[in-house]
């Protein structure tokens, strides 16, 4: 198997050779990417990782692994020889396989030896990225062989890169990897952009050293020259790392049956260092953290839960707030809660809404030129996005401001992300997670909002720079939302009668007493907070008692809400 590894290419002619001794088999049709995925199954850790050492130390035809996320499909094709034949040391013909390598073909092509028409094919070129909002403890989970100087050395790759990669990239000024894959087959068929995958495949030649010029093209330039720089790796398979696979925790022993003691910890986590002590809203917040999409019909989205946490202390922008990087979040008691994020998610995302980055940056990824350049919402499934409107100052929404606000409102909405074209749009769909924290009431749609109660000042969090749970308990939380995310959930008839016979008879009460109706929203807020209470609980199925508990929760919020409306806050 270590010869596998350090020698795929040799072992790729074997399985060619091998493929070819059944007649019926076509040279074209070759495809090995079964015994690699059972390769990167039993020895991952023995494969080299382009996320973790830098391209430059990874040799050319080696076997390597990449985490990441497709940016851009819209590379095209390129043909190649798939085979070709050459004459053996006995003067016999054989063919040769031509897949997965930059390398001359290391014969003549002459009037002897013709390629075949049937041996041309196209491989598909994809723009890929390291996962954006990755945080340090999954990078750290994922990698096993860290090695800290590789690490800092790899911190300063951005550095090296051109313009055009750049702007690949959707959060601006952060150190990331890139790597254009070529897809063999009809692999390229079942990947979208957004989607998180790991690859598995051959170490190309870096685009620089390819000596791409318009007579190698035919005269046409090459869709590759704006990337010089970019690692190449020939994909012979690869992996989904969607859903209930993005997490490098996913394998592990299932905590669930501890699900109630964990529960109380992580509330209680989440309250005294980020909400001044407030459990109602820390239960609010894991409730989000366990949220998805689980249902699509007809554009509709059901499952997503998007949150907004308002009472928090606004922050005036300074001078020296506007030196800091792209996307910093200034205001300290809003950093505490993205530390919260970053501490248990596998992605997270910081986003400040001020004038100035709403009028200077691009949410939605736009093809410029032909290369689709990448906007701050282009984002894996399952990422939590943490939106700072304590920030927000007075002035004036540029169109480009504008344009942007709406994204983000359609993202929280629609669960769907806008591709601009020069000539057409094309809405994707997403499944981001967002929690909105605000002074006041939400300039955002939500479906939710609760005003915090503080025990403790959120200063006070900021400043006593609380000690964070041992490293085992934080991957215990970890364990503990990644499972309970996923969990099966199903309601059974007599359960589904009783809250359609409750709703009926809630209405009617607040018909006679003259109050607001409770309306079809409300009866689907309270569905999805009772599917992830339950499954918080570590239940697998909705029963009276856990639906009772999400109206008295609601009670909890509504009565909040209430008081709010009593001052000149909301």
């Amino acid at each position: 198997m270590i010869s596998q590894i350090r020698e795929p290419l040799d072992h790729i002619a074997e399985l060619f050779d091998e493929h070819l001794k059944d007649p019926v088999n076509s040279p074209t049709t070759f495809d090995p990417s079964p015994v690699f995925l059972d390769i990167l199954k039993n020895n991952k850790k023995q494969i080299t990782s382009l996320n973790d050492v830098p391209a430059q130390q990874i040799l050319k035809n080696s076997l390597v692994r990449f985490r990441c996320m497709i940016q851009d499909t819209g590379l095209g094709q390129e043909m190649f020889i798939s085979a070709y034949e050459k004459l053996d040391k006995n003067g016999v013909s054989k063919l040769h396989s031509y897949r997965f390598t930059d390398d001359p073909i290391d014969t003549e092509i002459d009037d002897q030896n013709i390629i075949q028409n049937e041996h041309l094919c196209e491989r598909t070129l994809v723009y890929c990225v390291s996962p954006p909002g990755e945080n340090k403890w999954a990078k750290d989970a994922h990698n096993f062989n860290f090695d800290p100087l590789s690490n800092q050395f790899n911190q300063l790759e951005i550095k090296e890169q051109n313009e055009n990669v750049y702007k690949k990239y959707p959060l601006p000024g952060q150190a990331h990897i890139s790597a254009v894959v070529k897809f063999y087959n009809d692999m390229a068929e079942s990947i979208k952009v957004g989607q998180l995958i790991e690859v598995i495949g051959i170490r190309g030649q870096d685009l620089q050293n390819q000596q791409i010029d318009e007579e190698v093209n035919n005269g046409f330039e090459s869709v590759l020259n704006m990337f010089s720089g970019v690692p190449i790796i020939h994909a012979i398979a690869y992996n989904s790392l969607e859903d209930v696979q993005n997490s490098p925790l996913a394998e592990h022993d299932d905590v669930m049956h501890q699900a109630d003691d964990i529960r109380t910890q992580l509330i209680e986590y989440i309250a005294s260092s980020a909400l001044g002590g407030d459990k109602l809203a820390a239960e609010f917040v894991l409730l989000q953290l366990l949220s998805r999409v689980t249902l699509k019909n007809r554009g509709l989205k059901i499952g997503n839960f998007t949150l907004n946490i308002s009472g928090f202390p606004s922050h005036q922008t300074t001078e020296a707030d506007k030196n800091e990087p792209p996307f910093t979040l200034n205001n300290p008691v809003s950093k505490s809660m993205a530390d919260i994020l970053e501490s248990l998610t596998v992605h997270s995302v910081n986003l400040p809404l001020t004038i100035d980055g709403l009028n200077k940056t691009k949410f939605s990824p736009k093809s410029v030129n032909e290369n689709l350049e990448a906007g701050i919402l282009q984002l894996v499934d399952g990422t939590v996005l943490l939106v700072d409107e304590t920030v927000l100052d007075e002035g004036q929404l540029a169109d480009a401001g504008v344009r942007n606000f709406q994204a983000l409102q359609n993202l929280i909405q629609h669960q769907t992300l806008t591709y601009n074209f020069p000539y057409s749009q094309y809405d994707f769909d997403t499944d981001i997670g967002v929690i909105s924290l605000s002074t006041s009431k939400s300039m955002l749609p939500n479906h939710c909002s609760i005003p915090l109660e503080t025990f403790f000042s959120l200063q006070d969090v900021v400043d006593e720079n609380r000690d964070r749970p041992s490293y085992e308990t934080l991957n215990l939380f970890r364990k503990f939302i990644h499972n309970a995310k996923y969990l099966q959930y199903d309601i059974h008839d007599n359960v589904s009668e009783y809250i359609q016979t409750s709703f009926v008879n809630e209405r009617k009460l607040a018909s006679e007493k003259g109050m607001d109706l409770p309306s079809q929203e409300d009866l689907m807020l309270r569905m999805n907070l009772a599917r992830l209470a339950a499954v918080s609980f570590g239940e697998d199925n909705l029963t009276r008692e856990r639906y009772e508990y999400v109206i008295d929760l609601e009670k909890k919020r509504k009565s909040r809400l209430l008081s709010m409306a009593k001052t000149d806050n909301y």
